[in-house]
């Protein structure tokens, strides 16, 4: 490289440190969106330092006068040692240097991240891990921006802010911010007009000539014109907000169980392990005590897993009387006015057994069978709905329920049904501990009992841990062996022993009891439901009295239904039984040990950060795919390089200039034949309107000189390689110029010269 070469890299890469930070600027603006979803602003200023870092180093090699492709590659290396440094500290060799245990470190830090963005809650507690993700994957957006720049094409930069603006709004349904969506648009908008006007490619020659597509003035008009349309369209269309997009994309029936919502099997533990609860809902009721609420039943066992059973829908809009409950069995009646917060969910929380459901909307449908009320597939969304509920304390005596006996009607011979291969010891078991009992009654009393006599602990890490998270089968034994486990364990566990011995039984998810009323509202006791009082049951049924729910979960400090109790069974007929829920809640100091006890009492919209992985996820590979789709371009720009660095030192230049401008001239579409002579080539490009027709002959003359005269002529000097250098510059541009918008764009990202086999050179 010649000390002019370099000087006029370092006059052409003038100003080059404005465009970097108006890049800067259109990263870090979107990128503060994620805010609401991580606590603090450390993580921010971090992955800041990362992204500045990188561009700083990119900008410094291009400055100094070496090649641009320099600056990217030291950009790459500064991403890697600052990684190393902070996320990996001590593992380099040299502290520079990547060694296995530096890969390790850095993906283990990945895998962290991904854990903690499962159970955490928004807003994220910025862990390390969390930090690393987001300050590597913000270095990487800045070198793909600044070699976007480099390879002239500043407008892929727009892609990359936008991937980072539409995030917040994928993760949590949300009106879109103004103020950061202006400030995004207009420092894009910065970026195109500085690099416009500090293009390095041009030469000195041509200053006042814009490039067609390239007008500064046309970029801020445009720009302009997409904010106006932007803010104003929303503005004047009626129902075009983000919960109309929420709407439409429910409608396809997209799974609907994130942030402070359920599923009703795995995804519930996942919820129980968040380290911040959220609040799902709040109820004020004339209930003497907290509520149960149930969602949804998981009733179907046959293929070895518990779950939902697939339905036709109930009646519309309408509750049917609870099945098998006879007129003498006492009941009373409660009133419940439910306030949804967080929870999106399909199914809207009801105590149960439910007789009359108002101001839920339109089109839900109910179970006759369960009870369980679902959304219709155009709204299936839970968050903001306010409803009112009558629901039935049943108190069936001591003596109505031993007299159930054991008949089962023939319409419930379903709720029996057990797996073809369900492991011995779940029989066992049940039939171990039921031993005497004489009614399906006292068998249910006895299971209760088995798994709180103390020999079981509640755990939300031990199945994990153990690799049986889940209500199949084999995790049920597998549970019974370990003893230790969660709701979701104990209630399928003890579901499975009911049918076992011949009871029907189904799992009921939803929340278990607050422990106290928040507030009062005209004498009615109000109470705040959160994210960590999600929870399963079973529910057996019984002849004459119909679905009853029992409590074998141990440590949650819940006081189980009086009729659960085995004193229960010797008191007199006249006594009556306590209702199925709560009655003096005592919070034990082992409830929930793995759950901060410091519940969050945040209201609004609330998503789980595992639908904020994917979206970072998708990010990333559409981050990829954009790499991959700058490889062509780079290797170009590579060659192009190259070729014209080689006037300076080829014994033929100018036959090595006319090589490279053929391969230009393919990029933009232009004829390219081996068999053209220098003349018939030449005569091609000055049927271009704006060529420069003088430079096209200065280098034809040039090229028939080094093709055709003696051997023994003079060397070439440097007077004749700067003209030559010269004379190819200003025809490539006068090509460019000429072209449409469209064309440059392809001779840049998919040029043609890359597809021709290039001839050899001197």
């Amino acid at each position: 490289m010649t000390a002019r070469s370099r000087s006029d890299r370092r006059q052409q890469q003038r100003g080059s440190w404005m465009v970097s930070i108006a890049v800067l600027v259109t990263i870090g603006v979107p990128l503060a969106g994620l805010g609401p979803f991580v606590q603090g602003d450390s993580w921010w200023f971090a992955a800041m330092a990362m992204a500045v870092a990188c561009m700083t180093a990119s900008w410094a090699v291009r400055a100094s006068g070496l090649r641009p492709a320099l600056g990217i590659v030291a950009a790459v290396a500064v991403w890697i040692v600052a990684s190393e440094w902070f996320f990996a500290p001590g593992t380099a060799f040299l502290g520079v240097i990547p060694t296995p245990e530096t890969v390790d470190t850095l993906l283990s830090g990945f895998i962290d991240a991904g854990t903690q963005i499962q159970v955490q809650t928004i807003p994220a507690d910025p862990v390390a891990s969390l930090v690393q993700l987001i300050a590597m994957a913000c270095g990487l957006l800045a070198i793909l921006a600044d070699a976007a720049v480099v390879v002239r094409f500043p407008a892929f930069v727009g892609v990359l802010a936008l991937g980072l603006f539409i995030v917040p709004s994928a993760v949590q349904i949300r009106d879109v911010d103004v103020v950061r969506f202006v400030a995004t648009v207009a420092s894009f908008l910065l970026v195109l007009w500085l690099a416009a006007r500090t293009d390095g490619h041009r030469s000195q020659g041509h200053r006042n000539a814009t490039r067609a597509g390239r007008s500064p003035l046309t970029a801020l008009a445009l720009g302009a014109g997409a904010i106006v349309c932007a803010l104003l369209i929303p503005a004047v269309t009626p129902g075009l907000t983000a919960q109309a997009f929420a709407d439409s994309r429910s409608s396809g029936r997209i799974p609907s169980i994130y942030g402070a919502g359920i599923d009703p099997v795995i995804q519930l533990g996942r919820d129980l392990r968040r380290t911040t609860p959220i609040l799902s809902l709040s109820y004020v009721t004339t209930a003497d005590s907290p509520l149960y609420l149930k969602m949804v039943d998981l009733n179907d066992f046959s293929t070895g897993t518990w779950q939902p059973e697939e339905t036709d829908g109930g009646t519309v809009e309408e509750l049917a009387a609870p099945p098998g409950l006879a007129d003498d069995v006492e009941r009373s009646t409660v009133s419940t006015e439910v306030s949804i917060e967080g929870l999106r969910s399909e199914w809207l929380p009801l105590p149960s057994p439910a007789t009359s459901l108002d101001n839920a909307g339109r089109g839900w449908t109910a179970d006759p069978d369960t009870g369980v009320v679902t959304l219709p597939p155009s709204r299936n969304d839970s968050r903001g709905d306010d409803y009112s509920v009558e629901s039935l304390v049943v108190a069936p005596s001591a003596d109505q329920l031993a007299a159930a006996g054991s008949i089962v009607p023939v319409a419930l011979n379903p709720l029996l049904e057990l797996p073809p291969e369900l492991p011995s010891v779940v029989s066992d078991v049940a039939r171990e501990v039921t031993a005497g009992a004489t009614t399906n009654y006292d068998r249910a009393v006895a299971l209760q009992s088995y798994f709180t006599s103390g020999e079981f602990d509640y755990s939300v890490e031990t199945p994990v841990a153990g690799s049986f998270d889940g209500t199949n089968a084999d995790a049920l034994a597998a549970f019974l062996e370990v003893k230790s486990g969660y709701c979701v364990h104990f209630a399928a566990t003890m579901a499975t022993m009911a049918r076992v011995l011949g009871i029907p039984s189904r799992i009921a998810i939803g929340y278990f009891p607050s422990s106290a009323a928040t507030r009062y509202i005209d004498g009615e006791p109000q109470y705040e439901v959160l994210t960590d009082q999600l929870h399963s049951w079973p529910e057996l049924y019984f002849d004459g009295i119909g679905w009853l729910p029992f409590e074998p979960t141990p440590s949650l400090g819940i006081s189980v239904p009086e009729y659960t109790l085995p004193a229960y069974a010797q008191q007199s007929a006249g006594s009556q039984a306590a209702a199925p829920q709560t009655t003096d809640v005592t919070p034990t100091s082992q409830a929930r040990d793995d759950v901060d006890p410091a519940a969050a009492t945040s209201t609004g919209e609330a998503r789980s950060l595992a639908q904020l992985r994917g979206w970072l996820t998708a990010l990333a590979v559409a981050a990829g795919v954009a790499l991959l789709g700058l490889v062509p371009a780079g290797i170009r720009s590579w060659r192009r390089r190259r070729s014209l660095a080689a006037i300076d030192g080829s014994q033929r230049p100018a036959t090595g200039a006319w090589l490279e401008l053929q391969n230009f001239a393919r990029d933009y579409g232009i004829e390219v034949s081996r068999g053209d002579t220098p003349a018939v080539f030449a005569g091609r490009l000055q049927r271009i309107r704006r060529v420069a027709r003088d430079d096209v002959d200065t280098l034809r003359r040039a090229v028939e000189r080094e093709q055709f005269a003696s051997a023994r002529s003079a060397p070439v000097g440097g007077a004749e390689r700067g003209a030559v250098r010269a004379a190819v510059l200003s025809v490539e541009k006068s090509i460019a110029d000429e072209a449409d918008q469209s064309v440059r764009r392809r001779a840049r990202l998919l040029p043609a010269s890359l597809f021709v086999r290039s001839e050899k050179r001197d």
